[in-house]
């Protein structure tokens, strides 16, 4: 009896020295949880970064939170006249340790400590790559990492002659969109990028565009109807804001490149629940999407002699307010697209022909249409995106073999 109560003690003492050598091991390969969403400094937070591959990719967390394994590390970075408080520099490197500590120069710091000086609103990139058949110039809107390295986090193609954006373009992730960061801080939109000529801080202002307008159509009085306390032309995000998962990377949307003259009745009313549904759908289908929107055509209104004028916010033919707005959503992997057309005149008395660029395809691919009927809201249609580029040329030739479907 002894022996078998020896052997019995033995193997529950061995059971237990298994057991709490394995959760002493499992403890020391745990890694680290940094939780992204609903920081209460997240406008301070930094650009985060991975640069395994020799290559830097703006990471993208899981449900808000962002994984790394023991030793693994991240990439801070606190772009142009900004630096991180815990080592007064642009970026750094820093390796998990633990839960939320991670290590920077032998010294561990908390992953809430690791702020930027002030909040971060990203840079514009000018290049001399054409786009748009080569009537535009593509500019890239994100963070300078080195002096030699810039992420782009938007994509534009400018006209600098007409002073507008042809379109945009940029990558909703349809995992984390339910984690999207609710910041709610909107701050002033930033010039850089645009050409000396085109004065889009006053080109915005009310008062300008009533006089702008009185020029235009001949009068003041016939000014007043478009533009007043209830009409006029607001800084129309091509790339939405909400459509981005940090406070970093909405706020950095905020350049005026990345922007159109679109009437405020259209901007916040039919234009909004397009950009809401295309979010919805990116959460519903669970994966990466391209987004690009863009400009068309010159919106004309009639003068006071009846006369259709074409529209402009700045002298010499600049900043033309633009007759279409459209947005097209795109599955790379499975090559099918969906392109939404906004007519951007809230004034229409009824759509005509010329209005309409395609056939619409809203209900038989589930996207609805009665929301979008209301012209004083912005009448808004669906396109087969092939379809759609036979009539905008401007729009980049991306691979779609079929009409996406709302989810």
């Amino acid at each position: 009896m002894t022996v078998v109560t020896m052997n019995v003690n033995s193997i529950t003492f061995g059971i237990l020295l298994i057991l709490c050598f394995g959760f002493t091991h499992s403890a020391t390969k745990a890694g680290c949880t940094l939780n992204v969403l609903g920081n209460a400094n997240e406008k301070y937070m930094p650009v985060m970064l991975n640069n395994k591959s020799h290559e830097y990719t703006l990471i993208v967390p899981h449900q808000g939170q962002i994984h790394l394994k023991r030793g693994e590390g991240i990439t801070f970075l606190c772009p142009e006249r900004n630096f991180l408080v815990p080592t007064h520099s642009n970026y750094t490197y820093a390796t998990c340790v633990q839960g939320t500590n991670l290590k920077i120069f032998r010294q561990t710091y908390d992953f809430g400590d690791i702020l930027c000086s002030k909040p971060i609103r990203g840079q514009v990139q000018r290049t001399k790559e054409r786009c748009a058949n080569s009537r535009g110039v593509i500019i890239n809107i994100g963070y300078r990492v080195t002096p030699r390295y810039f992420k782009t986090l938007i994509t534009v193609c400018y006209n600098d002659n007409e002073g507008i954006s042809l379109y945009s373009e940029h990558t909703i992730h349809g995992e984390e969109v339910a984690y999207t960061s609710r910041f709610k801080e909107r701050p002033s939109f930033s010039v850089d990028g645009l050409p000396k000529d085109i004065s889009a801080n006053v080109a915005y202002k009310q008062a300008y565009q009533k006089s702008t307008f009185s020029s235009l159509l001949g009068s003041s009085g016939e000014a007043s109807v478009y533009i007043n306390s209830k009409s006029f032309l607001s800084r129309g995000h091509l790339s939405p804001d909400a459509d981005f998962l940090f406070a970093s990377s909405q706020l950095t949307s905020y350049f005026y490149v990345n922007t159109c003259p679109q009437w405020q009745n259209i901007n916040a009313g039919n234009w909004v629940r397009i950009e809401s549904a295309v979010r919805r759908a990116a959460d519903k289908y669970q994966r990466d999407f391209t987004i690009i929107t863009g400009t068309h055509d010159v919106l004309e209104l009639p003068n006071v002699s009846g006369d259709p004028v074409k529209l402009y916010l700045v002298s010499k033919r600049k900043l033309p307010v633009p007759k279409f707005v459209w947005k097209i959503m795109y599955d790379e992997n499975e090559g099918t697209g969906i392109a939404f057309v906004s007519l951007n005149n809230p004034f229409a008395e009824g759509i005509t022909d010329e209005d309409v660029l395609c056939d619409d395809v809203c209900d038989r691919y589930g996207w609805g249409s009665k929301f979008y009927s209301d012209i004083s809201k912005g009448y808004i249609y669906c396109c087969d995106v092939n379809q759609l580029r036979e009539v905008i040329d401007t729009i980049p030739r991306i691979k779609v073999n079929g009409i996406l479907r709302n989810a």
